[in-house]
């Protein structure tokens, strides 16, 4: 088995060797005309060969040979979601050639949003992916050169694809991460974490209260799922021991997936994190990166314009929604102009370029000239009158901002306008002693984000009026 391993491992690298070579050499502009060329091929694709798909553009007068440019196809080609996708059509007539033929693996979404909606993998397309997530593993982490265990505590049984990395699925059991890290600490060099971060906070700190020695492990850790606040990175990184100038000793780093579209679509990097570390104490590189009003950090994440074409659409709010088309040749489910829900804007690589040198922080340009989005998280906000709004992104800056208080709330919390106004519930830990001041604390935290008044109320775990314990497996409702 050794062996096996260790001539795949040489067959990947040589892969991965070859794709760093041509990346790197590559200019942004020929990248993202690459990208405009393979868009019109997968549209013609899927408008010819998926059912639904062929249906639906009849339906709206279409006539997909007439979409010839990328302009045209942003013209007349109909943004969809997973409203319109999912519920009123058969999954099979959403696949190419309308059959289910060869699929090896079915995700689905977690039905936070009351719909859910649902990707495949081929046998086929099950390499592509390894080796593309095994490309992000080794930029980052080395995996090729340090003996590595990724510990997969992602919910619902999803799997995270690797052919030459070993992989422990946990799913949401703590007590099985703590075991597997006593039986394995001394046989890996490094462990790479990956799962969402409401799960992630209880496991590192029940870690800690059991004695698993997170500060002398070296221990990745990869999320996303939801917004991740800059201040809850902050946190999390104190309770692994994290120097985030030193990244020999560890890192946390965003990755951002759907389930009908890709487990990582948009990645951050080592340089990305730090514009963004940079970014959330300084107020005037963090309007250049995501434009006036921005007070929590967003998160600044690159893609391969290779596979996925990203279109930033003006919505409602004046702000930007993202839409994605899938360019993958082989793609079982080939989605155009999904939009995710989430609110982000296109960086191209030049744009930041600039940005980073008009502040004197050229050497945090991306190793890979790919373009970037600037995400601002989930259109979820609660309006507070006069023209303020708070969002849940924003409250987690907050939360996350005393670590005194990080540590005794579950980071579950409800925000919410009734009668008297503005109010925000925080949930506190089980058999958790919290600051008396906890509540007057997180308010004075949220000033930075509103001048309007919110009323703060920390409660125990048993009287958190919106259910006690978390699965883990669902999102959480902040709103």
């Amino acid at each position: 088995m050794s062996l096996l391993r260790d001539i795949q491992t040489r067959i990947v690298r040589r892969q991965y060797d070859k794709s760093v070579r041509a990346l790197e050499t590559s200019a942004p502009e020929d990248l993202m005309a690459r990208g405009e060329g393979s868009l019109l091929q997968a549209f013609q694709r899927a408008a010819k060969e998926v059912p639904a798909y062929r249906q639906l553009l009849q339906g709206e007068g279409i006539a997909p040979e007439h979409v010839t440019s990328a302009e045209e196809f942003a013209r007349v080609v109909p943004i969809l979601d997973k409203g319109a996708v999912f519920p009123d059509n058969a999954l099979r007539d959403l696949c190419v050639g309308g059959t289910l033929d060869g699929i090896g693996s079915f995700y689905s979404s977690s039905g936070h949003s009351g719909v859910f909606s649902f990707g495949v993998e081929t046998r086929a397309e099950a390499g592509k992916v390894a080796l593309r997530l095994e490309f992000m593993l080794d930029a980052v982490f080395s995996v090729f050169k340090r003996k590595t265990l990724l510990i997969n505590c992602l919910p619902m049984g999803v799997r995270v694809p690797t052919r030459t990395v070993p992989v422990a699925d946990t799913s949401v059991r703590p007590d099985v991460i703590f075991a597997l890290l006593g039986k394995l600490a001394d046989d890996f060099e490094q462990f790479i974490v990956v799962g969402e971060s409401p799960f992630l906070k209880k496991m590192l700190e029940e870690g800690a209260e059991v004695g698993v020695p997170w500060r002398d492990l070296l221990v990745h850790v990869i999320t996303g799922g939801e917004f991740i606040a800059e201040n809850m990175r902050s946190y999390f990184g104190h309770l692994l021991g994290l120097d985030f100038e030193d990244p020999s000793r560890g890192l946390m780093l965003i990755s951002m997936g759907i389930s009908e579209l890709g487990l990582s679509l948009f990645t951050e990097t080592l340089q990305t994190m730090g514009i963004r570390r940079l970014a959330h104490n300084d107020p005037e590189l963090r309007e250049a990166l995501g434009g006036s009003a921005t007070e929590a950090c967003p998160a600044i994440l690159q893609y391969n314009p290779l596979s996925t074409y990203v279109e930033s659409i003006p919505n409602e709010d004046g702000r930007s929604d993202l839409v994605i088309s899938l360019l993958g040749p082989d793609l079982k489910i080939p989605l155009m102009r999904y939009n995710t829900g989430d609110e982000g804007r296109i960086m191209p690589y030049g744009v930041l370029a600039d940005i980073l040198g008009r502040f004197g922080h050229q050497a945090l340009s991306p190793r890979f000239r790919f373009p970037l989005v600037v995400v601002s998280g989930k259109k979820q906000r609660v309006e507070l009158g006069d023209g303020q709004w708070l969002s849940p992104d924003e409250v987690k800056e907050a939360i996350y901002q005393d670590f005194d208080i990080a540590a005794s709330i579950t980071g579950n919390f409800r925000l919410a306008v009734g009668e008297q106004g503005a109010e925000l519930i925080v949930q506190l830990r089980r058999d958790q002693e919290a600051p008396s001041d906890t509540a007057q604390r997180i308010a004075a935290h949220l000033k930075p984000y509103t001048d309007a008044p919110v009323q703060v109320d920390s409660v125990p775990f048993e009287q958190f009026p919106y259910g006690l314990d978390h699965n883990y497996e669902r999102k959480n409702r902040y709103v």
